[in-house]
Formats: C-alpha cells, structure tokens, sequence
C-alpha cells in the first residue's frame, strides 16, 4: 500500500513540476502565476512514516546513517585513543632524559 501511495505521490507532484516547468518557459503571464499558485499549493508532501525511497522507509535509512557515523565515530575516538597510549607510553623515557639531567646540574653545582 505504501509503495503505490508513493508512487501516486510522485506522479503527481512530477506533473506539478512539468505544468510549472511548461507554464514558466511559455512567459504567459496568467499561466506562470497560476503554475506558480499550483506549486506553492498543489504539491502533496506524504507524511515520513509512509515515505520509502527504494521500498524502504525513510525513517529507517536515517536510523542507519544515524548508526553508520556513531561506528565511524567509534571507529575514529579509538583510533585516537590508540595513538595517545602509544604516546603516553613512549613519554617515561623522555622523561628519565629530562629528570636525569637536573641531576646531573646539581651533582656538578655541589
């Protein structure tokens, strides 16, 4: 039923679209206004529970955009997480350089 609802949906607003397209390069002027009014009034926007885009709906393709970046996230603050370990873990010999050396400043002041 959904996918006949969207098909009539889209043949209609379809039609609306071309008698504006035609209405617009004719440049008659009571066409024009009239085509522009059928635009505004006459295009028929289903409600988003009942669209589908490829028999799917569409509130179901955003729940799995919606979960596509949340992985992607996931995936990248990971990733990042990895990185600052790596470095986290090569900063104690840097910091038995450094700690050495003011060591070795107050054996040679003595």
């Amino acid at each position: 039923m959904y996918r006949f609802l969207n098909y009539i949906n889209r043949k209609w607003n379809n039609t609306v679209f071309l008698f504006h397209d035609l209405a617009t390069k004719t440049r008659i002027g009571w066409l024009v206004k009239l085509s522009i009014w059928a635009h505004d009034k006459a295009v028929w926007q289903l409600p988003e529970r009942l669209q589908l885009i490829g028999g799917v709906p569409v509130y179901q393709l955003r729940l799995e955009r919606e979960l596509e970046i949340a992985r992607h996230q996931a995936e990248y603050w990971n990733s990042y997480a990895g990185e600052l370990q790596e470095q986290i873990f090569n900063m104690p010999e840097q910091n038995e350089e450094i700690e050495t050396e003011p060591e070795l400043l107050l054996n040679a002041n003595s």
